[in-house]
Formats: structure tokens, C-alpha cells, sequence
């Protein structure tokens, strides 16, 4: 949790112990548990000093969602991939080409899926 004080100062503690009016933390360096009380809806140090507590499952500065966008990839790669996994391999041109080449109807191609050539033709992610 992070313990941030009215003029500025925040602290990393770890929470100890919470009931519904009180918490205790650990502040490394701090040689005694600090211990907080909320009244009126305000927790306060044991100094009477106002602090704001924000527990690390409450912070708003968590990372973004990855969204759909950020999966998407080129056709280009999109066909090597479906090539992949087509012939069980991880390197282009490797045998197998012709079975995969049958299964997308490409029969007489150079194999090669991921090129301008073929890659129209090879079902792929849906377009960003």
C-alpha cells in the first residue's frame, strides 16, 4: 500500500493488519509499525496527521488492457503462421508445402504462403 501524506511525502508499507477503523503497516527503514485510524470516512497517523492510503488493488496507474489492435498482425505473418501450423514446421519452404498449398487451394504454387503472391488467397485473421 502506499501512505501519502498531506504535505506531499508518500511511503511503500506493507499491510499487517486492517479492521474496519484501524490498519497497521510496515515502512522499511521505520523502526516501529505505523498505525492508522479512519474517522469520519479520513484515515489519520497516530500524529493526527491526515493521510490518503491507496492499496495496491485500488491504484488507478495499473497498465492499460490490451486491446484487440494490439493482436493484430500483417496477412504476410498471418500466413506464415497458418503455414506453421499446416506443416508442423517453423521454417519457411520446408517440406510439406504441397499438402498445405492443396488445403488452401494453391495447388502449383511456390510454397511460399507468405508472399504478396499467394497471401490474398490464404485465409487469414479478420483485417484491423
Amino acid at each position: 500500500m502506499k501512505i501519502k501524506y498531506s504535505d506531499g511525502r508518500a511511503v511503500e508499507a506493507l499491510l499487517l493488519s486492517r479492521t474496519e477503523s484501524t490498519l497497521r503497516g510496515a515502512v522499511e527503514g521505520a523502526g516501529d509499525v505505523m498505525e492508522f485510524s479512519q474517522i469520519n470516512g479520513t484515515w489519520v497517523s497516530a500524529d493526527c496527521e491526515p493521510v490518503r492510503i491507496e492499496f495496491d488493488w485500488l491504484r488507478h496507474d495499473r497498465k492499460p488492457a490490451i486491446s484487440e489492435a494490439d493482436c493484430c498482425c500483417s496477412p504476410e505473418l498471418a500466413a506464415r503462421l497458418i503455414h506453421s501450423l499446416f506443416t508442423g514446421s517453423s521454417e519457411d519452404g520446408m517440406e510439406g508445402d504441397a499438402v498445405c498449398n492443396e488445403e488452401f487451394g494453391l495447388a502449383g504454387s511456390s510454397g511460399m504462403l507468405g508472399t504478396e503472391s499467394t497471401a490474398a488467397r490464404v485465409p487469414r485473421c479478420r483485417p484491423c
